[in-house]
């Protein structure tokens, strides 16, 4: 099955008791800063109702081993426990304000639990991309790469 080696791609969202780290001159909106808090409560909590409300009923990612996903099947693999980890960082770099959308890119750190990297300290470069769906941001599409595991 396909979902546990990606799912762990998945864990870069801010999750409780996660840092979020940018340089004073990076802007982030502040809905979108929101939309990143409640993710991270939803993924740790298994919430899948919460998550469909920051993830984009098309939301795609290309996980670390080079596997597309879409918004269900992250869900399935949350729903199945497979999110798991501890010591998360988010790391801001960029954030690019475009009509209608908002690019946000920078790295991760984190020890996933379970699957790939497992016990092992992981940075993930990321890109992510925000669009304004009627009134709310949200998440249509991401990029995770693997850069090192120690």
């Amino acid at each position: 099955m396909r979902i546990p080696l990606v799912v762990f791609a998945l864990t870069c969202f801010v999750a409780h008791g996660a840092a979020a780290q940018s340089a004073p001159s990076i802007r982030m909106p502040p809905e979108i800063g929101a939309a990143y808090g409640r993710l991270g409560k939803t993924i740790v909590t298994h919430d899948a109702e919460g998550v469909k409300s920051v993830w984009a009923e098309d939301f795609i990612v290309n996980s670390p081993n080079n596997t597309v996903l879409r918004r269900d099947e992250v869900i399935a693999a949350m729903n199945e426990d497979l999110l798991d980890y501890k010591d998360f960082r988010k790391n801001i770099t960029v954030v690019d304000q475009k009509p209608g959308a908002v690019i946000v890119m920078g790295y991760d750190t984190l020890v996933p639990l379970k699957g790939p990297g497992a016990g092992k300290q992981v940075s993930r470069p990321f890109t992510d991309v925000w669009m304004k769906r009627g009134e709310a941001w949200m998440l249509v599409a991401r990029q995770a790469t693997i850069a090192a595991a120690n």
